[in-house]
């Protein structure tokens, strides 16, 4: 990674959850998985766009999942013909602001998962702790949760078990709270140097939306603060300045 500017400018960090999805209304776990906004996630893309407005925003970067550049892309357009603007903002996009990796998790149902629920009260706590069929096995919370129950099958049927199907086709690349973190601050730090570099140098303020997820902006809201799961469209507010990032507090 390259190394981050000592510039003076103060760059504001607007951090929001995309609208809804349509796996968000389904009430199933997205991860990695694509699902485009709802009718209700345009309106609610729409309605942050009307407070981005008042934040002065200067660029918009997003995650690169599908529907966080849909709000991003929404954001934009209206800042573009609200705004008088010296260069338009053209939305930009990095993998480092996407949403926690689920493992096997994804594509199911929350109400149907107890074991998530689980970990979702852990895992801000015990940052090491990962999603089912990590490469990290053993800070899997389903690996500590399914030892006594492999450990009670015959040795065939453990057998049986561990070259399940179910098993052998996830995908194994879950993320734990702390990678999580850390790429999503290198994502902030590596922004703050990019539009410090393509921004006027008389500029001491700059003001950037960004647009993640609700899982990953908690993981990186739990390095300062006790972390909430954010609604839709709701944000937190960082202030980053000479490589160090600062809580600003929640916005609404």
């Amino acid at each position: 990674m390259s190394s981050y500017s000592n510039s003076s400018t103060i760059i504001r960090f607007y951090l929001c959850r995309h609208g809804q999805s349509e796996f968000n209304a389904l009430g199933l776990l997205q991860g990695h998985l694509e699902s485009p906004l709802s009718p209700l996630g345009i309106t609610q893309a729409e309605s942050l766009a009307l407070k981005a407005k008042q934040w002065e925003i200067d660029h918009i970067v997003s995650s690169h999942l599908g529907r966080a550049q849909q709000t991003a892309h929404i954001c934009a357009e209206f800042l573009n013909k609200a705004v008088h603007h010296l260069q338009l903002i053209t939305p930009q996009s990095t993998a480092d602001l996407a949403e926690r990796h689920l493992g096997a998790w994804q594509g199911k149902a929350v109400a149907q998962l107890a074991e998530f629920h689980q970990f979702s009260t852990l895992c801000y706590q015990q940052t090491h702790l990962t999603p089912p069929d990590s490469f990290e096995q053993g800070n899997s919370l389903e690996r500590i949760n399914s030892l006594e129950r492999d450990n009670s099958l015959k040795p065939d049927e453990q057998r049986e078990h561990i070259n399940s199907p179910e098993r052998t086709k996830s995908q194994e690349k879950s993320e734990s709270t702390d990678t999580v973190r850390q790429r999503m601050q290198n994502a902030l730090r590596d922004i703050a140097q990019m539009t410090e570099l393509h921004t006027r140098s008389s500029s001491s303020e700059l003001n950037v939306l960004v647009i993640s997820h609700g899982d990953a902006l908690a993981c990186l809201m739990s390095q300062f603060t006790q972390p909430v799961l954010l609604k839709n469209t709701q944000g937190m507010l960082l202030t980053y300045q000479n490589g160090t990032l600062e809580w600003g507090g929640l916005i609404d």
